[in-house]
């Protein structure tokens, strides 16, 4: 249950509310307690300001406050919606000063409570609260009759700018001649213009009565459309519903307030550490879930181990039943692949050969070695490297050296032929030699035929050796066919 206090001019009366509605309580509340006055000290006064920023402008309208409100702390100012173009609603200048003249009997009020206050929030606020429907016209007066009294709210532009508590019989013709007299005070002080437009009137009673009276001084009954079937049985009770929302216009010092301030922070305290705790608990949870994925993680691995070390045990055991030695079979692996499947096949290079020698088949073939040159060897007994590219042939891209052959051919030419004859034929094979792609030529026997060779301190004939040295490309064996072909 919640409860309030409601001051009026005569009592002090305790409502307290639950599922039910509001009911007058008797005894001590329990928990925050909410206060509502409805005093004849009440009054708005509306000030202009020049355009000030943060601190400067807050403290000019505390000094105003206290100019308007020097015998009281219950004091307040509200900033209404500014009708001006950007910056005046950025910096507004027009604002709404509010306090109540009866700090005595609110000073003993309040000491009297023991419980924290909220707040306490005048009738003429929360009145004025109520007549800011969007429903309602934006000039009003907000009327509540009570036993014997009458409270008078009007609203400009939806802003409170007058409140009056008038002492006034509960009779309809009475209580209109009060709001008459409050129009031509507003008149008289130039709020509203003096003409015989018809002024709304929100009526919080029954409207019983007032029809008539208020027709002939030109005022007009409005209502919300949400009581308009179902009125409230007590108007107070939508005003203490409001109250406590704690709407702006709270008008105690912070000293009054001080208790509900604490326990709300700490209220606030306890559950930001209990978000806290949520967090803590929640990232441990991840953690400890992250922990039980590494071990999960952790057991696959090991079983993943034991599960490979089975297989290299078998692999071992199956090895062990060969009677080789690992080591013996990789080098004779190795061995294999270096020096058997490497080995080119002599059978291309002697075709090659063959078609440069079947331009004349007149010349025979007196000597032919072929061998495999190993890695880095020189060719033909020679002592130095020639220039490849001065002997005809292209240097090779890096890592696409092959495995070079070495072929050496000695020719015997007819003794029929001459000179003339010689020679020529001795150019044709040279120049045919020199157009195999790949090929490289060490030792040339038309070079030797134009300028003799030097053969243990004595020059030979030209007649009596023949002989070309050359080296090819390997060919893979891979590369011929089963039945000693080409494959495709």
């Amino acid at each position: 249950m919640k409860f309030l206090l409601y001051l009026s001019p005569t009592e002090r009366q305790l409502w307290g509310r639950d599922g039910q509605g509001w009911q007058r309580v008797s005894g001590e509340p329990i928990g925050h307690v909410w206060v509502v006055t409805d005093l004849v000290g009440e009054s708005f006064a509306e000030i202009k300001t020049p355009r000030l920023f943060g601190r400067d402008r807050g403290s000019y309208i505390a000094r105003q406050l206290a100019t308007r409100y020097p015998d009281t702390p219950y004091r307040t100012f509200l900033t209404p919606s500014q009708e001006d173009d950007l910056i005046g609603r950025i910096l507004p200048t027009r604002h709404i000063l509010l306090g109540i003249d009866a700090a005595e009997r609110l000073d003993a009020e309040l000491d009297a409570t023991p419980n924290p206050v909220p707040g306490v929030w005048p009738v003429s606020m929360l009145l004025g609260l109520l007549g800011q429907d969007r429903d309602l016209p934006a000039d009003l007066f907000v009327v509540m009759p009570a036993p014997g009294t009458l409270r008078i709210v009007f609203l400009k532009n939806r802003t409170p700018v007058l409140t009056r508590l008038t002492l006034t019989p509960n009779q309809p013709s009475t209580q209109v001649d009060e709001i008459i007299r409050t129009l031509r005070h507003l008149e008289n002080t130039q709020v509203v213009p003096r003409n015989r437009q018809e002024h709304p009137v929100l009526l919080l009673a029954d409207p019983s009565g007032f029809e008539g009276p208020m027709a002939a001084a030109h005022l007009k009954l409005v209502s919300l459309h949400r009581w308009e079937t179902t009125p409230p049985a007590d108007w107070h009770f939508p005003l203490f519903d409001l109250a406590l929302k704690s709407p702006a216009g709270q008008v105690a010092p912070l000293a009054r307030r001080a208790e509900f301030l604490a326990a709300r922070l700490s209220k606030a305290a306890l559950v930001l550490a209990a978000v806290i705790l949520v967090a803590g608990i929640a990232s441990a949870g991840n953690n400890l879930w992250s922990l039980f994925g590494m071990l999960n993680e952790s057991r696959q691995l090991g079983a993943s181990i034991q599960q490979i070390n089975a297989q290299i045990a078998e692999v071992d055991l199956n090895i062990s039943k060969f009677g080789v030695v690992p080591d013996t079979l990789r080098r004779a692996v190795a061995l294999h692949d270096d020096e058997i499947v490497s080995v080119p096949a002599i059978d291309q290079h002697l075709r090659l050969i063959a078609n440069v020698l079947a331009s004349d088949s007149n010349l025979r073939l007196k000597d032919l070695q072929w061998r495999l040159l190993a890695p880095g060897a020189l060719p033909c007994s020679v002592v130095a490297t020639p220039d490849q590219a001065a002997a005809g042939a292209a240097s090779p891209e890096p890592g696409s050296e092959t495995r070079k052959v070495e072929l050496s051919i000695e020719l015997a030419v007819p003794v029929t032929y001459g000179p003339r004859d010689r020679a020529q034929t001795l150019r044709s094979i040279s120049g045919q030699l020199a157009g195999i792609e790949g090929l490289t030529l060490w030792q040339d026997a038309q070079k030797d035929l134009a300028s003799g060779s030097l053969r243990g301190g004595s020059i030979l004939g030209t007649a009596t050796r023949l002989t070309w040295c050359m080296t090819l490309p390997g060919i893979a064996s891979a590369a011929v066919g089963p039945n000693g072909g080409s494959r495709p």
